[in-house]
């Protein structure tokens, strides 16, 4: 199959999916669309991963427990006082707020990193190297360099184990060791940055307009896929101005099951947009039995 969930689309539409995700997630507090968007965006990244490590997933979570603890520490809204702490009161409503909060800013992260999955580097240069070369140079440096220095990490780190470095176990010697690591890692990140810039340079990148190798067709499926997602969004907006999705969380937190049974249609919509590339993969793989059958 291919390495992205959907199968052999346009880069475009790709694009375009994604950035209507992350429009919807960050521009509500509703935390019906954060929820779904939220589970859709991690079952997507585990389906990406496909048995590898998953430690990309548990990372973003650390976000999620510091902004969930540390909101009522600096907010004091709220009707519902749990605790005095210092004399501020702890408020159950500022958990609720810092919780869904801190699961959109997880969200964003996994929207990104499923983007970068979906679509690779030669791809966004197909799309946006022609009429925008340096931005699109940068930005393809940007996704680049969180999983090239985790990798160097990983391979620096080997190398200290085996010289028995890492295996100290006083306070001086630990903070040195991470100290030099992140030097290393610093002077690395530099002169790679370096290397990438004076290479480009050398092939005349954004000189004049230069051809690619790719070639994507934009087919009748590719134009049903763009057609929908600019409908869902352009009525996500719509919608969203005629406060159909305003969930207010101060003094009171709104009824949720309420809110549910008035306007579960402009939910549902969002959820099956949401959980798209999976029910596609998902629709792969039904398909794909059925054939296995058929032999």
């Amino acid at each position: 199959m291919n390495h992205s969930l959907f199968r052999q689309p346009h880069p475009l539409v790709i694009i375009c999916y994604y950035l209507v995700m992350l429009l919807v997630v960050m521009s509500t507090t509703n935390p019906v669309i954060i929820s779904s968007c939220f589970v859709a965006s991690l079952v997507e990244r585990f389906l990406y991963l496909n048995g590898k490590s998953k430690k990309s997933v548990l990372y973003p979570l650390v976000f999620l427990a510091i902004i969930t603890m540390t909101n009522p520490l600096f907010v004091h809204r709220g009707a519902t006082i749990l605790f005095f702490l210092f004399n501020k009161p702890i408020t159950m409503e500022a958990f609720v707020y810092g919780f869904f909060m801190g699961l959109m800013i997880v969200t964003v992260i996994y929207l990104f990193q499923n983007l970068q999955k979906a679509v690779n580097s030669e791809q966004f240069f197909y799309l946006f190297g022609e009429r925008f070369p340096k931005s699109t140079l940068i930005l393809t440096l940007v996704f680049r360099f969180i999983p090239s220095i985790q990798y160097y990490y990983q391979e620096l780190n080997q190398v200290q184990k085996t010289l028995h470095r890492s295996q100290r176990q006083g306070v001086k010697e630990r903070a040195n060791y991470g100290l030099d690591l992140f030097g290393n890692l610093f002077s690395w990140s530099l002169e790679s940055a370096m290397d990438t810039a004076d290479s480009m340079k050398a092939r005349g990148y954004g000189v004049q307009a230069r051809s690619s190798r790719l070639n994507y067709v934009f087919r009748k499926r590719d134009k049903l896929f763009l057609v929908t997602i600019i409908c869902v969004g352009s009525f996500f907006i719509f919608r969203m101005m005629a406060g159909d999705y305003q969930f207010n969380y101060y003094p009171y937190q709104d009824n949720l099951y309420i809110l549910i049974q008035e306007q579960g249609e402009n939910y549902l919509y969002l959820v099956l947009f949401a959980f798209l590339p999976v029910l596609w993969r998902l629709w792969e793989v039904i398909m794909w039995a059925i054939l296995k059958l058929k032999i």
